[in-house]
């Protein structure tokens, strides 16, 4: 069997992450590194990846280093699912198996006995997801509805992208027939092919998965995933499961309660507390700072602060005081822009190279794009795109006036002790 792993996704959803999202790294590893080892030691075959060109060394070494045999082919537009399997035609024939190079699911989902000319996996779900939903009757797919929004699905069941097809070659022809300019520019051409695959009378079977999935579709879905990583840690260290790599300094007074992993040559200093997170390589918690439920890159660096519940790429600084604050008083779930995250608590998400000076406040939900800053004592309550940086016009803020300084109370204790 082949297994194509799509792997070339640009996640315009993602924002201000830039990390290809299966590169992302989680425990020291990227996201991709975790899955496909999942998939290595369930299943045997050759593994075709279609990586974008920013993508390809990274997803190259994940692949060698876990001695795969594997080619790699590059889809230098991201043009959707269709034209990612255009791209490895050339390589796509026998037995496939179709693969999201990024969602999360357990090895079981591999383990399905695919039968008919295709397989189609789906998940039950309780509430709605932007996605594909499939029409089931007995083990026969009978068609399949692309986002057809709250309230208008077919069934409670969404198609998960783990596709089985008995001859590659007849995808690629289906994909073929019904491509042409309009339609290639959107990007459910995958799906208008399976459903002419279903009408033509082929065998589509339904394989049912009722594990665990999720899905990187936003940025806060990190979050989620890191949570996923850290309650699979087996290594117990008190109070909690820890993962404390290699060259990694703990000072006095620091408190780490797992679930956490502490990536190599991080620092936690003096009064810190880290609790239920993931800090990357080289990230330094300078003195009493509290890094809570949160995601940090590497190579970030802390100084009393409080970190809650935030996702921080990487290469994040923070001036002393600053907070990033992840509730809202009224209890409300935390909107990201004009979306709804369905999360009550949600801190900053940073792109990588962000500077928070000190004492900025930054409040739920809020976005700060690569390399842009935010001057001391700035109340951050919107996003703040790229390479920009907000201060406060002090001149306008403040006022200098003469002063003499009075006897106080503390000179006058001072006093009373001579």
């Amino acid at each position: 069997m082949k297994i194509i792993i799509l792997a070339a996704g640009e996640g315009k959803r993602m924002w201000p992450v830039e990390t290809g999202k299966c590169l992302i790294p989680f425990l020291g590893k990227p996201l991709l590194f975790h899955n496909l080892k999942k998939i290595k030691e369930t299943i045997n075959g050759e593994y075709v990846i279609v990586a974008s060109p920013d993508s390809r060394d990274g997803v190259e070494d994940v692949a060698k280093e876990l001695g795969l045999s594997y080619k790699i082919v590059i889809q230098k537009k991201p043009a959707g699912m269709a034209d990612a399997l255009l791209c490895a035609k050339d390589l796509v024939d026998g037995e496939i198996l179709v693969i999201n190079a990024e969602d999360i699911l357990e090895p079981s989902v591999f383990q399905n006995k695919f039968e008919g000319d295709v397989a189609l996996t789906g998940l039950k779900v309780k509430k709605y997801f932007d996605g594909g939903y499939l029409k089931v009757e007995g083990e026969r797919v009978k068609g399949i509805v692309e986002k057809p929004g709250e309230g208008n699905e077919p069934s409670d069941m969404i198609k998960l992208v783990v596709d089985y097809y008995k001859d590659g070659k007849k995808l690629i022809e289906y994909i073929e027939k019904v491509s042409d300019p309009e339609r290639s520019r959107r990007d459910d051409v995958y799906e208008v092919a399976l459903s002419q695959m279903i009408s033509d009378g082929m065998d589509v079977k339904f394989a049912k998965y009722d594990g665990v999935w999720i899905p990187l579709k936003y940025p806060w879905h990190i979050l989620d995933i890191t949570a996923h990583f850290l309650g699979s840690i087996d290594q117990k260290i008190y109070p909690g499961k820890v993962i404390i790599e290699d060259g990694v300094k703990v000072f006095e007074g620091a408190l780490i309660k797992g679930p956490c992993y502490i990536g190599k040559n991080c620092i936690v200093g003096n009064y810190s507390m880290v609790r239920e997170a993931n800090l990357e390589e080289g990230c330094v918690t300078g003195f009493s700072s509290d890094i809570t439920r949160s995601y940090v890159g590497v190579n970030s660096w802390f100084h009393t602060n409080y970190i809650g519940d935030s996702i921080l790429e990487g290469d994040f600084g923070a001036g002393s005081g600053a907070v990033l604050a992840n509730l809202r008083l009224d209890n409300r779930s935390i909107r990201s822009g004009e979306i709804d995250t369905g999360r009550s608590k949600l801190g900053l998400i940073a792109g990588k190279g962000v500077r928070v000076g000190a004492n900025v406040s930054t409040m739920p939900g809020v976005k700060i794009g690569a390399g842009s800053l935010v001057g001391p004592g700035v109340v951050l309550k919107k996003d703040l795109k790229e390479n920009k940086k907000i201060v406060i016009k002090k001149e306008e803020a403040y006022e200098i006036q003469d002063h003499s300084a009075l006897p106080t109370a503390y000179d006058q204790f001072r006093d009373k002790l001579k």
